[in-house]
Parts: structure tokens; C-alpha cells; sequence
């Protein structure tokens, strides 16, 4: 008699994260967290390392879904880790791309595209899903920077790279993400410059799920992702409308949206959109009171949801809303909240990056050491950027911030300005009260112009009593006052506190960035502005 057949079943953390897979395609995130914990923990009796990290992974996933970032952004990282550890570069790609994706939401748009480019990098020839959700994560990761040309160019490769596997249904999300970034450069565009200079650009990316689903007959596209996916792309829709004029069908759309989240679809991104749509709705039909009564429930249930980045947008809703209706007041503290709401993220940030780093050099230390060298070459690196006495930028780093800020003003038409201070008799001060008071008023006015920066702009040290802010953006007829408010700063600050007698003034000369300018030209005509103003405020002293 012939042999019977060998009869061979898969472990039971491998079907327990088939099902966990199947059940986030089916939008039922509950279910699936319960069989991923469940993986996770048959995988680690199995003694299968990376049935754990994909166990984490679409742990995190799950937790993306339903805007638990922080707890995402904690998985993802051990999952990446994981896969990293035991060398799966398809595993760490996908866990790098969610990574970028929860960490563009929670405001390290810088992070996250640092990370999803490292996930282009793994993705393995051959695995378009893989690299697809990679130039997602990139595309998203910009918008939220507001690099939004560049956002383009990774979407449309994220889609080309699906459909040209004939994966049409899942090319609805990356389409999805191109209509909301740019959705995002016309908001952004009528904050910077009062209104939008055209909607042409999000017409052209104008495309329905059911468009993309024409030649998929499979029922894929009937299932949650895909019907948030639809839901998303509706409100987009609803966007145009509304700015363009037609504010009953942007109400139409967004009650259909209202009524499909009625019946089940609760998906916290959803619901932000759609209260956005609402605030604009109502703006655009001048209800000012219903329009602010949105954007701060807006701004909660972005609060609620830990998506910074929509925290942001709410803040700048708020504060055009404001502006608008004539509460200046009002439009300043919204401002004033987001310029501590971006301190916060930058701490945080900073705090998320060291702890990063220990756990990469922890787990690297035994069979890496000449990674974990050249990461503390880049640190060291980093202090080299950084001037030791006032805690501000150097020369060397603002030489290669300019280049940035001057390309990116370029691309996103922005006017971006330099200031050059220095302090009147400062040997002076030196010869009379000691150098260590000249050392204290060093760091005070460094604190001084510090306080003027945002996100974007950097305050410096070029040595001596020479200091630059250079800032990302200023509107051209802002800079005269500019100029005032630093010499105000100055004058208001309490010099006697740091030494009795001591009294500081300072000179500022402010340019704009003009066209084939380098850090050379346009410190030039800083500084000879900078000894104009001097002259001029002598000569009236005289």
C-alpha cells in the first residue's frame, strides 16, 4: 500500500494573523486587534520573531485606523525594530510606511518623511502594495509639511505603481490623499496669501472611486477601507463645490457622508473631514457664528483624535474665521495657541527622537557598532550646528538653511526676510560691567529673538554681538514694524535685572530675499540697512 500523505498545518499564529489581516480589509479594527494580540503571543511561544513584528504591525495599523496615534506610533516602532533585527525588509518597509503616516498626523511631518523614504528604499522589487503604501506614506508625509508639489509627484507614483498591477480598488486611497493635499495647498494658499488663486489644480485630480474601481468587478471595493476611502473622496468633492459657490450641493455631500457614518462607518478621519466641510459651509454663506461653533468642534475632535496636523488647520480656521468677522482679538489668540501648540510638538518631537535612538543603539549594539559610530558622528554633527554660549544656530547652519528656505520659497511662493542685529557699544559694555555680563546679555538677547521665531524661521548667532533671525515668511509691509518690535523688545527688556546700571540698545537692519540671492548678498543688504538705521537713529539722538 502506498504511503498515506503527510498531512502538514501552518502554526497557529500564522492563520491567527491571516485572519487579523482579513478583518482590518474588512474595517472591523475590534476584531482584528483581539487576533493580532492573540498572534503576537502565539508567535512569541513559536519562537517566531517575526510573526511577532507582523503581529505589531498590523497592531499599529489597527490603532492608526481609529486615530490611537501615540499608542500606533509606539507599535509601529517596535515593529520596525523587529523586522530590522532579523533582516525582512519587505516587513520593515511596511512598518516604516505606517510609522510615517502616524507621525505626519501627530505633527513630525520632518520624521515621517524621513521614514517613509527609508521604507522607498526597502521595498522589494517585485511587491507593488509594499512600495505603493511607501510613496503614500511620502505623499502624505509632505502635504503635511506643506511641500505639496512633491506630495503630488509621490501619489501619482503610488497610483501608477497600483494600477499598472491592475490593483484598481486599492488605488482609491493614494487617490484619496491627492485630492486632500490638494485641498490643503488651497487652504493653506488663501491663509498665506487672503484668498485662492485658482481651484484648477484640484479639479484636475478630480477622480471617483468608482472610476477607479471600473475594471476591478471584485468585491474588494465594497468593503470598509474602501468605503471610507469613497466617503473621503465625496467630502473632497464637497470642498470644491463649496469654494466654488455651491454651497447646497458641499451641504448635499456631506449629508450623504453624515448619513453613512449614521449607519455604522465610524472612522475617525471621516468625521474630521466632514466637520471641516461644515465650517466651510457655513463660512462661505457668511454664518459666522455657525462656522466658528464647527471649527472649535473641529479643533476638539482633533484633539480627541491626536491628529495634530488637523489641530494646526483648526487653529488657522479659527483664526481666518475671526479675522473675517472683524475679532482680531480673537484671530490672535488662535495664533498664539498654535505657536505653543508647535513648541509643544517640537519638544515632543525631541523627546520621541532621543528615546528612538537609545532603543536603535540598544538593539543594534551587539552586531552594529559601526552604525551606532556614525549615528554618534551625527549627533556630534548636530551640537557643530549649534553655538555654545546662547544655545542658538551658528554660521554653518544657517548656511545651509538659507538654500532650503530660498528653494522652498521659490516653490511655494512665499517672501521670506533676514534680520541682522548687533548691539550698540557692546565693548563697552564688556570694559565697564565684565565679561561675564557681556555674556549675560549675549544669552538675554538671544532669548529676545527668540521669541519672534516660528515654525520655520531660525534664530542665530554669527559671533560676537552679531545675531540673524532668518524668517521662513513675512508679509513685504510687515518688515518696517518688524524692525520696530525687535528694537522694542530690546529697550522693554529689564537690563537693570541683570546688572545695576546696565543699559542695552540694539541695531537691526531687515532685508527681503530677492532673486539669485545666496547668504552672502543677502547679508550685505541686511547689514547696510542695518547701518542706515543705526545712522539715522544716532543723528536723531544728536
Amino acid at each position: 500500500m502506498p504511503d498515506a500523505p503527510v498531512l502538514t498545518t501552518e502554526p497557529t499564529h500564522i492563520t491567527l494573523l491571516h485572519q487579523a489581516c482579513a478583518a482590518l480589509m474588512r474595517g472591523d479594527v475590534d476584531y482584528s486587534q483581539t487576533l493580532s494580540k492573540s498572534a503576537l503571543l502565539h508567535a512569541q511561544r513559536h519562537g517566531d520573531p517575526v510573526g511577532q513584528a507582523r503581529a505589531l504591525l498590523y497592531l499599529a495599523q489597527g490603532d492608526r485606523q481609529m486615530s490611537r496615534l501615540r499608542r500606533a506610533r509606539e507599535t509601529a516602532e517596535r515593529a520596525v525594530h523587529m523586522f530590522q533585527m532579523h533582516a525582512d525588509a519587505a516587513g520593515e518597509a511596511e512598518a516604516l510606511a505606517t510609522l510615517a503616516h502616524v507621525l505626519s498626523c501627530m505633527g513630525h511631518s520632518g520624521d515621517g518623511v524621513e521614514a517613509a523614504l527609508l521604507a522607498l528604499k526597502l521595498s522589494p522589487a517585485g511587491q507593488p502594495l509594499v512600495q505603493s503604501g511607501a510613496y503614500t506614506a511620502l505623499g502624505i508625509a509632505y502635504a503635511c509639511s506643506q511641500s505639496f508639489d512633491q506630495a503630488g509627484e509621490a501619489l501619482r507614483k503610488s497610483i501608477r505603481t497600483l494600477e499598472s498591477q491592475g490593483l484598481w480598488a486599492e488605488s482609491c486611497l493614494p487617490r484619496y490623499h491627492l485630492r486632500s493635499a490638494e485641498i490643503h495647498r488651497c487652504f493653506f494658499e488663501r491663509y498665506y496669501h487672503g484668498a485662492m488663486t485658482s481651484l484648477d489644480r484640484l479639479s484636475a485630480v478630480a477622480t471617483t472611486v468608482a472610476e477607479a474601481t471600473a475594471q476591478e468587478g471584485s468585491v474588494r471595493s465594497m468593503l470598509c477601507p474602501y468605503r471610507k476611502v469613497r466617503a473621503l473622496l465625496e467630502l473632497t468633492h464637497g470642498f470644491e463645490s463649496c469654494w466654488r459657490g455651491d454651497t447646497a450641493d458641499a451641504a448635499r455631500r456631506a449629508d450623504t457622508v453624515c448619513a453613512s457614518m449614521a449607519k455604522g462607518m465610524q472612522q475617525p478621519a471621516v468625521m474630521l473631514m466632514e466637520v471641516w466641510l461644515r465650517t466651510e459651509i457655513a463660512w462661505a454663506q457668511g454664518d459666522f457664528m455657525a462656522a466658528e461653533s464647527h471649527a472649535q468642534r473641529l479643533q476638539q475632535a482633533s484633539v480627541r483624535a491626536e491628529n495634530e496636523h488637523m489641530v494646526a488647520t483648526a487653529h488657522l480656521l479659527l483664526a481666518q474665521i475671526y479675522a473675517t468677522g472683524k475679532k482680531g482679538t480673537e484671530a490672535q489668540e488662535q495664533l498664539r495657541l498654535l505657536k505653543m501648540h508647535e513648541m509643544h510638538l517640537r519638544q515632543d518631537a525631541l523627546h520621541s527622537r532621543a528615546e528612538r535612538v537609545e532603543g536603535q543603539l540598544r538593539a543594534r549594539a551587539d552586531r552594529q557598532n559601526t552604525r551606532s559610530l556614525e549615528h554618534k558622528a551625527r549627533q556630534l554633527e548636530q551640537l557643530a550646528m549649534q553655538e555654545p554660549l546662547t544655545g542658538l544656530y551658528n554660521r554653518r547652519y544657517l548656511e545651509r538653511k538659507v538654500s532650503a528656505v530660498l528653494h522652498d520659497a521659490a516653490e511655494r511662493r512665499r517672501t521670506p526676510a533676514m534680520a541682522f542685529v548687533d548691539i550698540d557699544h557692546f565693548k563697552q559694555i564688556n570694559d565697564r560691567f565684565s565679561h561675564r555680563v557681556g555674556d549675560e546679555v549675549l544669552r538675554a538677547l538671544a532669548r529676545i529673538l527668540s521669541s519672534f521665531v516660528r515654525e520655520g524661521d531660525v534664530p542665530v548667532r554669527l559671533g560676537g554681538d552679531e545675531f540673524v533671525v532668518l524668517f521662513a515668511h513675512v508679509d513685504a509691509e510687515s518688515v518696517p514694524s518688524l524692525a520696530e518690535r525687535i528694537h522694542h523688545a530690546v529697550n522693554a527688556f529689564d537690563w537693570e535685572g541683570l546688572h545695576p546700571g546696565l543699559e542695552v540698545r540694539a541695531s537691526a537692519g531687515l532685508a527681503l530675499a530677492e532673486a539669485g540671492d545666496n547668504l552672502a548678498s543677502w547679508l550685505h543688504r541686511c547689514d547696510l540697512q542695518m547701518y542706515v538705521e543705526k545712522d539715522s537713529r544716532l543723528q536723531g539722538l544728536g
